[in-house]
């Protein structure tokens, strides 16, 4: 009875998470496409230009211009997740509890305890 409580608990955990990798594989591309037409609009206005990071960043001369552009590309969408991330962290109920804090409802149930097994 116990590994079955056991393997019912892990597909509990576990249910939702094929709509949760289609939601963030959604998210990745909009911030990959929001990336690329930022990172375009900055080239094109002049606010970077390749010279810049073959000049302060000694970034060597032979390296093609994609190369650079798909770095940026990546820096970009690293920077809006991880301010994503941040933000998750404090503005959010689950991100601002911290772990050990008491509380009347456990997320991982005592698999012994029996008083409320009514089946």
């Amino acid at each position: 009875m116990r590994l079955d409580d056991q393997r019912d608990r892990k597909l509990e955990k576990r249910r939702g998470l094929a709509v949760r990798t289609i939601i963030a594989t959604i998210w990745f591309g909009l911030c990959i496409l929001f990336a690329y037409f930022l990172a375009t609009m900055l080239f094109d206005n002049g606010t970077l230009n390749i010279r810049w990071f073959h000049s302060v960043l000694f970034v060597p001369w032979d390296w093609d211009d994609w190369i650079i552009f798909t770095s940026v590309v990546a820096f970009i969408v690293f920077v809006m997740n991880f301010i994503l991330l941040i933000g998750y962290g404090l503005f959010s109920f689950i991100g601002r509890r911290r772990p050990g804090t008491p509380s009347l409802y456990s997320e991982d149930p005592d698999l012994d305890d029996h008083r409320y097994d009514y089946r």
